[in-house]
């Protein structure tokens, strides 16, 4: 599902980017980082964190995003950044390699895909054996999730059980993960790895 025009206007500002950078930065001091690893954010939006980490972490950074206009915006200002690329693509439907990156990010990603369970998979498949997924995104509590599955068309309804069961069925181990609760819906941060094949 591509972002609304209100939602782009928030996601190309800078201090939007500046939060998005430090949150991640936080999650990065659970994963084993070296140079020349091959990193991948699925919905990588503007491309701020992409081109954040290119830069001081000298890693091979593929940016995705369903929507051109975001893809267009994050292309914008990387000649001289070598080892970075943004691809316009479907989560749901990536043309990688099996095992292809040693990192792989969503972040506030999965609950603009309504077949989350799908791009998921993917990311597994894509990821190495030993290899790190940070995923950031809305849980929602069950009653709230009851609702927002008669909507499921637009929006990806992901609980704290929908997630963990994934985790667990594909032999990710958890590294960190700390869930913030609020009337509505909740907000989740994980650092996994996968398992050795």
């Amino acid at each position: 599902m591509k972002l609304s025009k209100i939602e782009k206007r928030v996601m190309v500002s800078q201090k939007h980017a500046g939060r998005g950078i430090e949150h991640v930065e936080r999650l990065l001091s659970y994963v084993n980082l070296k140079e020349n690893q091959n990193y991948l954010e699925v919905g990588c939006g503007n491309g701020h964190v992409c081109k954040y980490l290119a830069r001081k972490y000298h890693l091979n950074v593929t940016g995705t995003d369903v929507d051109p206009e975001m893809i267009q915006f994050a292309k914008e200002n990387i000649d001289d950044i070598p080892r970075i690329r943004f691809l316009e693509m479907d989560a749901t439907k990536m043309p990688f390699q099996d095992n292809d990156f040693d990192i792989v990010l969503s972040f506030g990603v999965m609950h603009h895909i309504p077949n989350w369970l799908e791009a998921l998979k993917e990311i597994k498949r894509v990821l190495k054996p030993e290899g790190y997924f940070i995923y950031f995104d809305i849980i929602f509590p069950n009653w709230l999730a009851r609702i927002g599955k008669l909507f499921k068309h637009s929006y990806g309804i992901t609980t704290i059980h929908d997630l963990s069961s994934f985790i667990e069925e594909n032999n990710f181990s958890t590294i960190h993960s700390s869930l913030s609760k609020s009337l509505l819906w909740n907000q989740y941060e994980a650092v996994y790895q996968r398992s050795e094949l």
